[in-house]
């Protein structure tokens, strides 16, 4: 069974400093997840955990989204629910869902909405896991190593520029492997970047501790932002 850790972080270039820097790398490590997870499935199961940085504090998706649920419930208290309060309502109960989910569910393989990642199942038990190069600015550095070769970190590619549908590892039963890449965006009136770790473990059984163990194959996508 494949499982999937997906980690987003998000600064902006205010946070574009070493010690912010610093201070983003304690959230790229593989966790452990959370009591209650169902860990029984069909498929592969995916874990996403997305930060925003603001200065020296960070803070998750499901963070923001419990701030923005109390204030919420604050403004209904003392007051006659109406029409505009039911959006509300119904908006907050998605939004809960949709965290509950972000802490492991099960995915059918075509449904992994992960940036430039592809993922195809294999013969023999295996998962090829592939590089899609998807328009992310600027020009990328890295890809593999030396894949066909026996250092088993790394593979052959390594240094070709935007090597397109690239293969960044296969995962036999057992093999864990880990991809790192980023991006910068731009919009009309503002700047930001993000940094994406996606860990992939294949392994029989799914345990609450997966994802925090030694990994077989690395492969980096970056870019200096």
């Amino acid at each position: 069974m494949l499982a999937v850790l997906f980690i987003k972080m998000k600064w902006w270039k205010e946070n574009r400093t070493s010690n912010g820097a610093v201070i983003r790398q304690e959230y790229y490590k593989p966790i452990k997840m959370e009591d209650g997870v169902n860990l029984s499935g069909n498929g592969v199961f995916v874990v996403k955990c997305q930060y925003h940085q603001h200065g020296e504090t960070i803070y998750s998706d499901w963070e923001a989204s419990d701030q923005l649920d109390k204030k919420l419930y604050k403004e209904y208290l003392g007051k006659a629910f109406t029409a505009s309060d039911e959006r509300k309502h119904k908006s907050a109960v998605r939004r809960k869902n949709a965290i509950q989910k972000s802490k492991g569910a099960f995915y059918e393989i075509e449904n992994i909405d992960i940036p430039c990642i592809k993922i195809h199942e294999e013969p023999n038990n295996c998962y090829c896991i592939q590089w899609q190069d998807c328009g992310l600015l600027p020009r990328r550095r890295g890809g593999n190593k030396d894949f066909y070769k026996s250092y088993k970190k790394s593979t052959k590619l390594m240094g070709q520029p935007n090597t397109l549908n690239e293969t960044a590892f296969i995962l036999e039963e057992g093999k864990a492997g880990v991809l790192r890449y980023n991006t910068r965006c731009i919009s009309f009136d503002d700047q930001w970047y993000e940094c994406y770790y996606v860990y992939m473990v294949h392994e029989k059984v799914l345990t609450q501790d997966i994802f925090v163990r030694t990994y077989d194959y690395e492969y980096n996508q970056l870019a200096y932002l």
